[in-house]
């Protein structure tokens, strides 16, 4: 979840999907300590809208490639790199 909706991560998850209506947070059985975050069917519908513009974008954004250049560039973009952490950034 944090990823694809810039949610906090770790313990402050269980927090912000309880405060959004977006998941729900229970006691892990085993490990009382431990919240187990699930998605809501509110969480669920959120998610659908947000796929629902993120293809409607697409659509837009590539309507004058062909399904062979959408592929290719969809193969391409998977391959870059994204993580911050991956690259040693400095000034020269």
């Amino acid at each position: 979840m944090p990823r694809r909706t810039r949610a906090p991560r770790g313990p402050l998850a269980a927090g912000f999907a309880d405060r959004t209506g977006v998941g729900g947070r229970s006691r892990g059985p085993a490990e009382r300590r431990r919240h187990i975050v699930e998605i809501t069917p509110a969480g669920a519908a959120v998610l659908e809208r947000i796929d629902q513009a993120v293809s409607e974008a697409e659509r837009e954004l590539f309507a004058d490639l062909t399904e062979a250049e959408r592929t290719l560039l969809r193969g391409l973009l998977d391959r870059v790199v994204v993580d911050p952490s991956a690259h040693e950034c400095g000034e020269e």
